[in-house]
């Protein structure tokens, strides 16, 4: 790297880093999910929470592509949207825990879902302009290496926000603690943000608005993404997974349940530690598999270790189980880098932004609604039934991708 690229590499980890223990601090699958569940949120409003972040954050994409279209001063607005647009909501969300016990515990449980949808909706607006933002200031013989910095800083530094809230929440047992909790995540992402202020964009001086495709091109594009026989084994197989992993909301209460051993909510949100670490390990160890054997090799592993984490929910219990629960499932999440690398790959015609945008369309309805439908089941036959499920199609999925997925690099094109 040339010092320019190193210093702006440290500057994105660094502020990535502060903005991953920012989200840890916080995270929906156990500090909101405890939180919902002190006020009576029934498993339905359970599954709804990772539904609603999970529509949000990818199914407004595009509409990044007409808010964000300066290149100029893509930099300063992307700055301005999180602290102005997105970041509010997490102060909002203290502030209403804050008056938590004032208020009806139905009324409660909707404002929250309702700011943390506005909260997510706000972050799906804006990823993908804010990784092509990333693209532009790392030229691509270093993007990767700039990007893995980042990556690891969020999650090592995620790691240490879930073990200072599971101990906060222990030490303060009463809502308030979940309300400062709020507000500290909202103040540090907030200062995350200055962090990207000094980093150069050496394109951006002198460059005019970015074109904007028009809805015929992207029919185009979606109709030519559909025709490619590996693209749909490819969706196929993710489609599959996603069906089978919308388990992450019941985690916490399967283990807060005395039937999984009945542990204290600060116990449970210090294991989702195990989470953010397995995810720096998992992203980092598939991510170069799959740079040296190909990402569909990373497919099988992550899959494999879905299959896993379902295996430790099914049979295990107590604070050991707890912590080889989440631990898998960080680590499965790494395969999420070489099912991006394998969509990139499997694009055959010009336009690849479109061709994400159609992936992420047709895999974030699913994933929208496959927690809600969890938690469906769950309400109708029990955790144990939908872990049970969940396994059967992650088998289906890993089985799917051995079979009939080929590797991009190595398929014949058609």
């Amino acid at each position: 790297m040339q010092p320019r690229e190193w210093r702006n590499a440290l500057l994105n980890a660094a502020g990535e880093s502060l903005f991953g223990f920012k989200f840890w601090l916080v995270p929906s699958s156990t500090v909101l999910t405890l939180l919902l569940t002190r006020y009576g949120a029934s498993e339905r409003m359970l599954g709804a929470i990772v539904s609603i972040e999970t529509a949000c954050s990818l199914l407004p994409q595009l509409l990044g592509a007409y808010i964000f279209r300066s290149r100029r001063r893509l930099k300063q607005h992307l700055i301005i949207w999180h602290i102005v647009a997105m970041l509010p909501f997490l102060l909002l969300m203290g502030l209403l825990t804050f008056r938590a016990d004032r208020l009806d515990p139905t009324l409660y449980c909707w404002l929250m879902l309702a700011c943390h949808g506005g909260y997510w909706l706000a972050i799906g607006i804006v990823v993908a302009a804010w990784m092509d933002f990333v693209a532009h200031i790392f030229p691509a013989p270093v993007r990767g290496t700039a990007m893995g910095m980042a990556s690891f800083g969020s999650a090592m530094a995620g790691t240490a926000a879930g073990l200072l809230a599971g101990w906060l929440i222990l030490r303060n047992p009463g809502p308030e603690v979940f309300a400062w909790m709020y507000a500290a995540a909202w103040l540090i992402g907030t200062g995350s943000m200055f962090l990207w202020i000094p980093v150069e964009d050496a394109g951006a001086e002198g460059a005019g608005d970015m074109p904007t495709p028009t809805w015929a091109e992207l029919k185009d594009c979606f109709r030519s993404s559909f025709h490619e026989p590996n693209f749909q084994a490819l969706m196929v197989g993710r489609l599959l997974g996603v069906l089978g992993f919308c388990i992450a909301p019941f985690v916490a209460r399967n283990y807060s349940a005395p039937a999984g051993g009945g542990l204290a909510d600060s116990v449970i949100v210090s294991c989702g530690a195990a989470a953010t670490l397995g995810g720096a390990i998992g992203g980092l160890t598939i991510g170069r598999i799959g740079d040296h054997k190909g990402h569909r090799s990373g497919m099988l592993i992550g899959m494999a270790l879905q299959c896993i984490t379902l295996l430790t929910l099914l049979f295990g219990h107590g604070l050991a189980g707890c912590i080889l629960s989440f631990a898998c499932m960080g680590l499965a999440g790494g395969c999420g880098i070489s099912f991006s690398n394998l969509v990139y790959e499997t694009c055959r015609h010009p336009n690849r932004m479109a061709h994400i945008a159609l992936t992420n369309l047709a895999v974030g309805i699913v994933m929208a609604f496959a927690p809600l439908a969890g938690g469906l089941a769950a309400a109708q036959w029990g955790l144990h039934s939908l872990f049970a499920a969940s396994l059967a199609l992650s088998l289906c999925a890993l089985l799917w991708f051995a079979l009939a997925f080929h590797d991009p690099r190595t398929a014949k094109p058609t």
